[in-house]
């Protein structure tokens, strides 16, 4: 059996992963990039809901038995949105492999001083 790391790597060379184990790495980097936005936002100091933070997902891709080339968004709903794109590669492999999650992170960051921007303007224009 292969460690979470292991496994990772072994999709990022393109190595065959048994069905489940993709479809579950899938379910917890979703529940995870989303946390971790959610979080960040919030440290920020943006006012977030947990609710306004959404995949785009349809249960044929959150169940898709292969990583798939398709990059899903995540947005931030609100007055303005803020989506943030990430490959599904990214999506399977986190946060068990480094390089794949300082992507994620730095996309993560990229949303939140969006979020932060449109939020300071919104409150300049009143």
């Amino acid at each position: 059996m292969l460690t979470s790391s292991e496994e990772a790597r072994a999709l990022r060379a393109g190595e065959p992963l048994p069905a489940e184990r993709i479809i579950a790495r899938r379910a917890a980097g979703i529940h995870a990039i989303r946390r971790e936005c959610i979080i960040r936002m919030l440290q920020s100091g943006v006012k977030v809901g947990t609710l306004d933070i959404a995949w785009d997902d349809t249960e044929e891709t959150t169940l898709s038995e292969k990583v798939t080339g398709v990059e899903h968004k995540l947005t931030l709903w609100g007055r303005r949105r803020v989506v943030g794109k990430f490959p599904d590669l990214w999506r399977v492999c986190y946060p068990d492999d480094e390089e794949l999650k300082a992507e994620v992170d730095n996309e993560i960051e990229r949303m939140v001083d969006q979020a932060r921007k449109n939020s300071m303007e919104d409150l300049r224009k009143g």
